[in-house]
Parts: C-alpha cells; structure tokens; sequence
C-alpha cells in the first residue's frame, strides 16, 4: 500500500485519525504534542484539507510511527467507541404553563451538559 493510496483518502484517512485520538483518550491538543505536529496542521489532517503530497506524507508517518501503525491499518482503522446512544429523556407535564428558567438555572444546566458531554467523549 503506498502512501498516495492514503492521500486520494485524505477525508476517511483525517475520520480515522480522530477515531485514534478519542478511541486512546487523547486530546487533539495531547495528539498533536506526542506526533510533534502543529495543532493547526493536526486539524486539517482531520478534515482532510492538506493539499501537499509531501507534507501529508511527512505528517501521517509521524502518526503511524506513534501509534506503532501500517498505511493499511490507517486506511481501514475500525473505532474502538460505540456509537452514541440515543438520549432518553424523562418529562413532566406538571409544570406551569408559562414556566420559564431563571437566567441562572440555565447557566447551570449549561454547565452540566458541557460535562456530561465531556464524559460520553471519554467513557462511551
């Protein structure tokens, strides 16, 4: 498997990097110190916008070499996460009709989805 394979594939090939990054617990900031590639170089590795052959090359073999990887085994990572769950929500009827939060109850609840959503990117 040779390395422009994995270019034509940039897109499935940035998907897979940040399947690697969350499947080993890794921040893109973490990722990005451990490879030695620039956070703004990293994030378009995700998004499959590096247009050079050379640099794609250059930076995909620092992930490989990381992660103790193969082109192939980039090219058909399989994620270690689950896919999401679907949220189940419980609803009472019983509150009153104009009902609205305070400003700072909604600063609260704000808070704990942010955390909630923190955990499902670390435990799920």
């Amino acid at each position: 498997m040779t390395m422009e394979l994995l270019f034509e594939n940039r897109k499935l090939i940035g998907e897979n990097i940040l399947n690697i990054i969350k499947d080993n617990g890794y921040t893109k900031s973490s990722f990005s110190r451990l490879t030695n590639i620039s956070r703004p170089t990293l994030d378009k590795l995700i998004k499959g916008e590096v247009d050079s052959l050379a640099t794609f090359k250059t930076h995909v073999r620092k992930i490989l070499e990381t992660q103790d990887m193969v082109e192939e085994q980039l090219l058909n990572y399989v994620p270690k996460y689950k896919a999401k769950k679907e949220l189940v929500f419980a609803l009472s009827d019983n509150a009153p009709e104009n009902h609205a939060l305070n400003p700072k109850a909604q600063e609260m609840f704000s808070i704990l989805e942010d955390i909630i959503h923190m955990c499902e990117l670390y435990y799920n």
